[in-house]
């Protein structure tokens, strides 16, 4: 744990959580008298520094990334600094919620609900890609929801390994096995061509970002379950998803198709971005209300309603 008192200003109070490139701690900030929350980067004398020197990269880019995006739905970046020991280190809001992860373990949303969080998630993730930027490991458990006034607002979190877009197609690849053997990203939800080896863009996201609704949706994830890493690959790269109506045959068919082109193998074959995403998906809520508005208006259904709720006389009640 680093010294209780960072800068003057932090007092640490409890440890959050940690990841491959960094640890994040509960503070308390003194100067504006709020709970922050504080991403220090691990340092371990052990470690070979060609793996310390990739950490400081992505650290770097994670803050770098953070200081240009100013979004609602994407977690604020307020300071950031090196230690007395040159441990760099940036503070960023300290959110009360549950992930999102921890709700779908209840089981699938209702259709508005799911819709109203995945517009705030789409466009948080539109602005990050407006920024030139991807953040390459979306996935529920990077995702706060939190309950403001009656209210579910969606976080982003975690750019650990968010990238630059021209960095992510240049000529530098990118492999989910990382020079110590460990996995960067969650396997999960990689698409096809992050196992392929191939430059990168903003579709990646929206690949990962299709199989978030999916999951919304129906409670399953559609490649999940694999036995080893290489199976959850082939999984990725051949096999097909089931319609998401085939769980719940509440879901229209219409929206079936929506989510399966947002994981189509081959990326020109996806949504160009959570935008296009979004607009299909309302699309298909608007058609659904358009058709139970014509059935409800429709005398025959008045009629039938009609005769369902009439009231029967004194001798029928005899």
């Amino acid at each position: 744990m680093p010294d209780n008192l960072l800068g003057g200003r932090y007092v640490i109070t409890e440890l959050l959580g940690e990841g491959g490139i960094g640890v994040v701690y509960k503070a308390e900030d003194l100067q504006e008298n709020c709970e922050v929350a504080i991403k220090f980067m691990i340092q371990e004398a052990a470690v070979e520094i060609k793996t310390q020197q990739i950490r400081q990269r992505y650290f770097a880019r994670e803050i770098a990334i953070l200081s240009k995006i100013r979004h609602p739905g994407i977690v604020s970046l307020y300071d950031s600094g090196f230690t007395e020991i040159g441990l760099p280190y940036f503070v960023m809001e300290y959110i009360v919620g549950k992930t999102l992860l921890d709700i779908l373990k209840d089981g699938p949303l209702l259709l508005g609900r799911a819709f109203n969080l995945l517009q705030q998630i789409g466009s948080a993730l539109d602005c990050i890609h407006q920024h030139n930027a991807i953040h390459r490991d979306l996935k529920p458990e990077n995702i706060m929801i939190v309950t403001k006034n009656g209210k579910e607002i969606a976080k982003l979190l975690d750019f650990g390994i968010a990238k630059i877009l021209e960095d992510a197609q240049s000529g530098s690849p990118f492999m989910p096995i990382t020079q110590a053997g460990h996995i960067l990203g969650t396997v999960d939800y990689l698409s096809p061509e992050q196992w392929q080896d191939k430059p990168l863009d903003s579709r990646a996201d929206i690949y990962a970002f299709g199989l978030i609704a999916y999951e919304m949706l129906t409670g399953y994830h559609p490649f999940r379950g694999g036995f080893s890493i290489g199976d959850t690959m082939m999984r990725h790269l051949e096999e097909e998803p089931l319609p998401p109506s085939s769980f719940d045959p509440e879901i229209p068919l219409l929206l079936d198709q929506v989510i399966l082109r947002s994981l189509a193998k081959d990326r020109n074959h996806r949504y160009s971005s959570a935008i296009e995403f979004l607009t299909d998906f309302e699309e298909v809520l608007a058609e659904i209300y358009r058709r139970s508005v014509s059935y409800l208006s429709n005398p025959a259904t008045e009629t039938l309603m009609y005769e369902i709720v009439e009231i029967p006389d004194e001798e029928e009640r005899d």
